[in-house]
């Protein structure tokens, strides 16, 4: 039964931000500038808070356009409260929320106008024991269908039992359809034979939280085929792992009906490709499934020393997958889980086939490697940006727009924490890029100790690209409490290096 949403808390009507433009460079954030230095030009991007408030915060937001008409845009971010009755919530007392009812919720933003106005409420996703819903995403199919989800989840003690989830709207966000279910803690026998995913508390009988089966879902639609794939890259499981020991496994299934409905629950690794890390990255089109990972073992034939970076590619809907090593990422011996090497994200141009394109990061800098052959061969890693003065980046978004053109997004860090979003364009599939832009008029603080949620819910940022402009999410504490501020750039300010 399809249900209008009825949890609209406002529209919001939003124009340029001039008033308060500040230079593309940090000029206007240094101190000693000369009082009579030309003022500087007003950035080329605009800008404003779009989500959370100083009850409810928003982060880990995700934006998508509608290829049918670039003026229907979606966005959704993780809600949580920003203080835990009436207390500051710190990073030790996350744990609370998964007990609370409504402590976090999925933001939902729908705009026909282009970003001019903003229908701004909540995704009604949560119903019955399901009460609290984090780590929100949403996209939108070739033919212009919405897709919003998230994780609906218990607020019991422990947090067992929940799954990851979304629904479908063919009218731009004015109703949705029914709850479909990707990967849940219901449904475990739709896992492929031999997966034993853990859920819940681990090891039995213990007090420690595990990353649940569905933790941190995505969705990849390929426009070539209509199949929307939906990801959980923070499982665990014990099977292939030393005894009383868990590992890594991330998993992938499919919807072969517009998301009616999704399919069997595959691993990214198999027995012989043994993941070591969380999946890193996942990315599909022309009928073809890219995963990486770091991994902790592949066969000898590989003449590799893991752990080591490697490729996955499946044209069965993640049935199978064929792998290689990714050699042109290096991974220091001994290292463990958390070291990738700087291997970032992974991104398939739908635009040709066979093209893959790799993001790398060191410290501030970023370079991407293009693959036009499936990643049997791989071009050198070019520069791809670098905002000035930073000193490392995170939270990077990298993908393929409709049409080709390759973006890059990334929270630049200062020396004092504090940070800006950037971005950068490649024209011609990632082989060369044009010069980085500054998104964000003025640096956030790193975070408000008193209106930051703990810092629960500031893992990721997005952007979403028409032929015309470059759409971005991110979280930012500029407004006294952690929000998510929409930022758009036309790619025609980018300009060539």
């Amino acid at each position: 039964m399809i249900k209008r949403l009825g949890l609209v808390v406002g529209t919001i009507a939003l124009g340029a931000t001039s008033a308060i433009a500040l230079a593309q460079a940090d000029a206007d954030e240094q101190p000693g500038t000369p009082a009579n230095t030309v003022a500087p030009a007003p950035p080329v991007s605009e800008e404003y808070l779009l989500l959370g408030d100083a009850t409810r915060g928003a982060g880990e937001p995700m934006i998508a356009v509608d290829p049918t008409n670039p003026e229907n845009i979606i966005a959704v971010a993780m809600g949580n409260l920003q203080q835990i009755a009436g207390k500051t919530a710190s990073q030790n007392s996350t744990e609370l929320y998964h007990t609370i009812p409504r402590s976090t919720i999925t933001w939902l933003a729908v705009t026909h106008d282009g970003g001019a106005s903003w229908k701004v409420g909540e995704l009604p996703i949560l119903s019955g024991k399901l009460t609290r819903c984090p780590d929100a995403f949403a996209d939108v199919t070739r033919d212009g269908t919405f897709i919003a989800g998230c994780e609906p989840r218990e607020t019991i003690d422990p947090d067992d039992f929940g799954m990851s989830a979304m629904r479908i709207s063919r009218d731009k966000g004015d109703s949705w359809g029914p709850v479909v279910q990707l990967i849940s803690d219901f449904q475990l026998n739709r896992f492929a034979a031999g997966l034993k995913p853990i859920s819940g508390v681990w090891p039995k009988g213990g007090k420690s939280a595990s990353n649940s089966p569905w933790d941190r879902p995505f969705t990849y639609i390929d426009d070539s085929t209509g199949v929307i794939y939906a990801q959980a890259g923070g499982g665990w499981t014990e099977v292939g792992a030393e005894p009383g020991k868990r590992r890594s496994q991330a998993y992938v299934t499919a919807s072969t009906n517009g998301g009616r409905s999704f399919g069997t629950i595959y691993s990214w690794d198999s027995p012989e490709w043994q993941q070591l890390s969380r999946g890193l990255s996942m990315s599909a089109g022309h009928g073809v499934v890219a995963v990486t990972y770091i991994a902790s073992r592949v066969p000898a034939s590989e003449h590799a020393t893991c752990p080591c970076a490697v490729l996955g590619l499946s044209r069965d809907l993640g049935r199978t997958f064929s792998y290689r090593v990714l050699r042109n990422i290096s991974i220091p011996p001994g290292s463990d889980a958390r070291a990738t090497g700087g291997l970032s994200r992974i991104a398939i141009d739908q635009t040709r086939n066979g093209r893959i394109a790799l993001l790398r990061t060191d410290g501030p800098n970023l370079s991407v490697a293009v693959s036009d052959d499936w990643g049997a061969s791989w071009g050198p890693f070019v520069p791809a940006g670098a905002a000035p003065g930073s000193v490392s980046t995170s939270k990077q978004a990298f993908e393929y727009s409709r049409g080709g053109v390759l973006g890059l997004m990334w929270r630049a860090i200062h020396p004092d924490q504090s940070y800006d979003i950037w971005a950068s364009i490649s024209r011609d599939g990632g082989h060369s890029f044009a010069r980085e832009l500054r998104v964000s008029h003025a640096r956030s603080p790193a975070a408000d100790p008193i209106r930051n949620a703990g810092k629960f819910g500031d893992d990721i940022q997005d952007f979403s690209m028409d032929s015309t402009n470059m759409h971005m999410v991110w979280g930012d504490s500029r407004a006294g409490f952690q929000g998510v501020f929409y930022g758009r750039l036309p790619l025609a300010a980018f300009p060539a290096k």
